[in-house]
């Protein structure tokens, strides 16, 4: 093999090693950012749920005492249908 052979192929080696490493740089920063930016949509739906959550507990106590005695007798006053006996 002469020298000038062998300083292409040294340099094809070179360049070609160059290339696969910038590659591989942009396939890990691109990782990593995907990664981010689910974790932070993953954040934003755990918080979204934990609120939808808590709706929907306030919404089954209120749902228990409306249908309870006490809950329909003070909708039908607040209606309307009943009047206030109070003390006179």
């Amino acid at each position: 093999m002469t020298e000038e052979k062998l300083r292409k192929v040294i340099t094809a080696a070179v360049v070609a090693a160059t290339v696969l490493l910038v590659l591989l740089l942009v396939v890990i920063i691109y990782q990593i950012v995907t990664i981010s930016v689910l974790d932070s949509r993953e954040e934003k739906l755990e918080k979204e749920n934990k609120q939808l959550q808590q709706v929907i507990d306030q919404n089954e106590q209120d749902a228990a005492y409306y249908e309870s005695v006490l809950g329909q007798e003070w909708l039908a006053f607040k209606e309307g249908f009943i009047k206030d006996q109070g003390n006179k």
